[in-house]
């Protein structure tokens, strides 16, 4: 009797999942043809397309309930994958691969997103365009549990989920209140306190998540021999514990002091921007402007391909024994220089120096005379691409929205669209600005000044799909990347004579004819 019982139980949340699915595809052809403004640098309308999310969306409120659901079908997905696909060769790798660092030659797997060429960065299938206008949101953006929810499970939240979320976090960061509150910061911010003040931002972030002890359940799994395959139980506690204490220690980072009088409800970036009004003057009416801002921020930046130095070192780690808060912190410091085109720093720098030479008050002709002559030597904030970030795009289209009139914001895209137009009718390529040309004048404009400081930012949004892939590599069991090397003269050694043993047989084929 208990079996059929739970065989109607699971029949019957197939069924509601299937009605979901018909009705969210229904909802998404509706605005399938909707525009979403000035979506494509240059103009021109970008058409939002839908792409759905794989599987039957679960309508569990706990998150953990929900991931539950979806790790043995994906369990069952790798093992037939791999039993009929397992000899098919995914990449040739060249001389010229390796020492270029394998750029571009697929060789990982990481479940919560993927670089698309034409359409950028994807969240478990969907693009940012469909992330934004698809997840529940808070104010005029989705909320960074709602986008936390969709990496972790693939599914895209109901309202009732992300406020489930939103709630056990509240609960969590209290329980670990001696880690960040009191009158020195907690244990976190007493040691951040001793550090010399030549320290980083980010090494200071990186110390932070060190000393943050956020391992207690995954020692426990150890001490006590639990199957490897239950591990993920353990890791999704202690991530849980640790993504929802991490606005406080940004605010510790930014203050370095105690945080005082914080509002410890809300969602995850209500939170972060109490802790950050300790730090920065930060009055009443700015506050709802930047929390929109942040949102959209975070919802932007919460992954990022697997190969970006900082990502791929927090990944390697993340499936070893580490502690989820040691692998974080041993990334942290690769976002120093995040990303290669250029940090928020390095591109403000280069506005700043422009707007030096011109003053508030510019002509046309003498900015492009500028520009090109400071953007001749190094290109600061700009890819050689086919395709604008759709990133850059969502920024803009906020910046248009709530900002229009902001000078810092008006001269990055003045900049923007001379290089877009001179470098290609010049030199012949397709350059397109990178998402940090705008958002270090926004960060500028909304009194958060210090962009070393805002690479913080940056890395604790990303802290989001870092956590949701360890935690599926866990679930998975998956190993520890483990690829072999060898020395130059080695390589050398195989292909000369791999070449001989070739000639040789070329040889003998024509001696037999």
């Amino acid at each position: 009797m208990a079996a059929q019982t739970r065989n109607f139980g699971r029949m019957f949340r197939a069924w509601i999942g299937i009605q979901y699915t018909n009705l969210q595809s229904l909802i998404l052809r509706s605005i399938k043809r909707i525009h979403t403004g000035n979506s494509n640098y240059g103009g021109q309308r970008h058409v939002l397309t839908v792409s759905t999310t794989r599987g039957t969306p679960s309508t569990s409120t706990n998150l953990k309930e929900a991931l539950c659901e979806k790790i043995p079908l994906h369990y069952d997905l790798l093992r037939n994958f791999r039993r009929q696909h397992g000899p098919f060769v995914v990449s040739q790798i060249t001389v010229e691969n390796i020492y270029q660092g394998l750029n571009g030659v697929n060789t990982m797997v990481r479940e919560t997103s993927e670089t698309d060429p034409k359409y950028g960065i994807k969240y478990r299938g969907l693009t940012i365009p469909e992330v934004i206008t698809l997840l529940p949101r808070q104010g005029k953006s989705p909320s960074a549990e709602a986008v936390f929810w969709l990496l972790l499970t693939g599914d895209v939240p109901t309202q009732e989920q992300t406020a489930s979320l939103i709630a056990d976090w509240t609960i969590r960061r209290q329980k670990r209140k001696d880690w960040w509150s009191g009158p020195d910061g907690g244990i976190v911010g007493s040691i951040l306190q001793t550090l010399p003040k030549t320290t980083t931002p980010l090494g200071k972030l990186s110390v932070a998540l060190t000393v943050f002890d956020s391992g207690k359940h995954m020692k426990d799994a150890l001490k006590n021999r639990v199957s490897s395959h239950a591990h993920w139980e353990y890791t999704y506690e202690d991530s849980m514990e640790l993504l929802a204490t991490l606005p406080a220690i940004v605010g510790l980072v930014a203050k370095t002091e105690g945080l005082k009088n914080v509002k410890e409800d809300g969602d995850w970036v209500q939170f972060l921007l109490e802790c950050l009004c300790n730090a920065y003057q930060i009055s009443e009416n700015h506050k709802k402007s930047m929390l929109d801002f942040l949102r959209l921020y975070v919802t932007l930046n919460a992954d990022e391909d697997g190969g970006v130095p900082a990502v791929h070192v927090t990944e390697i780690l993340g499936a070893s024994q580490l502690d989820v808060n040691q692998a974080l912190a041993a990334g942290v410091l690769a976002y120093a220089d995040e990303p290669k085109s250029g940090t928020l720093a390095q591109y403000m720098e280069f506005q700043t120096k422009i707007q030096g030479l011109l003053g508030r008050e510019s002509k046309e002709e003498n900015l492009t005379n500028y520009v090109t002559l400071i953007a001749k030597d190094k290109l600061i904030g700009f890819k050689e691409t086919d395709v604008c970030d759709p990133r850059y795009t969502a920024l803009i289209n906020y910046v248009n929205e709530n900002m229009p009139n902001d000078f810092d914001t008006k001269l990055s895209q003045a900049i923007s669209r001379i290089l877009t137009t001179t470098m290609k009718t010049a030199k012949g390529k397709t350059i397109y600005p990178e998402q940090n040309t705008i958002a270090a004048p926004i960060f500028q404009s909304h009194g958060l000044k210090n962009m070393t400081f805002n690479q913080v930012l940056l890395c604790m949004s990303r802290a989001l799909g870092a956590i949701a892939s360890i935690i599926w590599t866990r679930a998975v069991n998956a190993p520890v990347e483990r690829p072999a090397s060898k020395c130059t003269y080695t390589y050398l050694d195989s292909i000369q004579g791999t070449r001989r043993k070739r000639k040789r047989g070329e040889h003998a084929k024509h001696s037999r004819k």
